[in-house]
């Protein structure tokens, strides 16, 4: 065993001497979320000391060790301060005092931990990113990658479904030993609303190279797209399905020409009402996880405004800063008495809060939860901006349709799950995020990226304006 350790070190050592020298922070952060989400601590985990050690936890550190050398030494692209990094090192702030004002050490130092992984971290990548140089030719890695990624997880879900086992990996997917959702696509992140949500951004961020392929690239993206679709129908999971419509609908009417917008949005939309009006008891009620009955997944929808109702009543009491950032399962069954509801409080008792932002009302009050929501409107204020902008090229402009179509799958399963407790779906949002902030100050203004050729603001999935693309005539 000391010998494999003594190996994998010098490893190590090696590929660290290599990306020093020669590497990227872009590709860095890549992967970093990659290993984290599908080598991550049910793969493998050590501890040292009292820290418990997993192979992306390692990555990101040495990945911000890199990061503060290479800005010492001026290596890295540094941009000023803009109201979303301000918004979102204040919300930090706020919940790490939060956190840190209260017991931190219960439930095994739940709170502490809950911090680093789902916040911390993730706000690392998106300090790191945004400092990285990014290029046309990066950014088509980055969808390349996030498009690979999604098709590895489209086709795991399916062979989860379908009990073709053999064929997934890792395979502690496939493990008893990890019971929850099982027969569900949870894929390597355990999670359906996780892994739903990546899938997502990921079936988006590798329809971004439409553009840039010919006609047997744009068939091999049609298979993608549909693999992606039975993928996400693989996940079994309700706020999954509305969040990949919301963002597909955002992708069709930003990107499509003008003439094509009005009818397939529409008649998506008609088909959905169809679906809805005669297929309402199904989606409300249906067997998804193989130790679950369909009685079982109607009761999930009950169970919302049960645990809505505590984390209103826990706001009432404390509403500015909250019970403390990790302490929600310690505090709720204080207010599961409530005799002015008829709402059978007792059921929520059991539960963590199935919402990111009443989790946040509760924990840190209205201070925290208006900081994350002004956040994320300001991420998406200047991702509309990058996408509308005159000056930007088009592998820019799509960064920032990347990131409006993501906040499609992100505000539906947001709303019905805490993904802030499912740590990389937090990374891949810091991610694009970042990314966003890094594309942005680089591109939006005319010295740096010069006037556009070519005023039609939206890329074509026929093709028809790339016979000279205006996003090549920029400096």
């Amino acid at each position: 065993m000391e010998f494999l350790l003594f190996i994998v070190t010098i490893v190590a050592l090696v590929w660290a001497s290599v990306f020093f020298l020669r590497g990227n922070l872009l590709l860095g952060c890549l992967a970093v979320l990659l290993a984290g989400s599908c080598f991550g601590h049910p793969f493998w985990n050590a501890t040292f000391g009292p820290i418990p050690l997993t192979i992306h936890r390692v990555l990101w550190v040495g990945l911000i060790g890199v990061c503060i050398v290479w800005r010492r030494l001026g290596r890295t692209d540094v941009k000023p301060l803009g109201p979303p990094e301000i918004a979102m090192y204040a919300f930090i702030a706020v919940v790490c005092l939060s956190a840190l004002s209260h017991d931190w050490k219960t439930n095994n130092y739940n709170p502490l931990t809950a911090l680093v992984l789902c916040y911390v971290m993730p706000a690392g990548i998106y300090w790191v990113i945004r400092q990285a140089q990014v290029s046309e030719g990066s950014q088509r890695i980055v969808f390349t990658a996030l498009g690979g990624f999604g098709l590895y997880l489209a086709l795991t879900g399916i062979a989860e479904v379908t009990g073709q086992y053999w064929v997934v990996f890792p395979r502690y997917i496939a493990s008893p030993q990890h019971a929850e959702f099982f027969g569900r696509a949870r894929g390597p992140l355990l999670n359906p609303a996780a892994g739903g949500f990546a899938l997502s951004v990921c079936a988006f961020a590798g329809l971004m190279l439409w553009p840039y392929v010919g006609r047997k690239g744009r068939i091999a993206l049609a298979a993608f797209s549909m693999a992606c679709m039975v993928g996400v129908a693989c996940s079994l999971t309700r706020s999954v399905w509305l969040g990949f419509g919301l963002g597909a609908m955002v992708l069709a009417g930003l990107a499509l020409p003008k003439r094509l917008r009005l009818p397939l949005l529409g008649g998506s939309l008609l088909f959905a009402v169809v679906i809805a009006a005669t297929q309402w008891d199904n989606i409300i009620s249906f067997k998804r996880d193989k130790e679950l009955s369909a009685r079982a997944t109607a009761s999930s929808v009950e169970l919302r405004p049960i645990l809505a109702r505590i984390a209103w009543n826990m706001f009432k009491d404390k509403p500015l800063f909250g019970c403390g950032y990790g302490q929600y399962m310690n505090e709720h069954g204080k207010y599961l008495s409530d005799h002015t509801t008829e709402l059978p409080l007792e059921m929520g008792r059991p539960y963590v809060q199935h919402n990111v932002f009443l989790n946040l009302l509760a924990e840190t009050g209205l201070t925290g939860m208006s900081l994350f929501i002004l956040l994320l409107v300001l991420w998406s204020r200047d991702a509309w901006r990058l996408w509308r902008s005159p000056y930007a090229p088009l592998w820019a402009r799509q960064q920032g349709l990347l990131f409006l179509t993501m906040m499609g799958p992100y505000i539906s399963n947001a709303t019905f799950h805490d993904v802030s407790l499912m740590p990389m779906a937090n990374a891949l949002l810091f991610f694009v995020a970042g990314l966003t902030a890094a594309v942005r100050g680089l591109v939006m203004s005319p010295e740096k990226a010069g006037k556009p050729a070519q005023p039609d603001r939206s890329f074509s999935w026929t093709g028809s304006i790339f016979h000279q693309p205006w996003w090549k005539t920029s400096s």
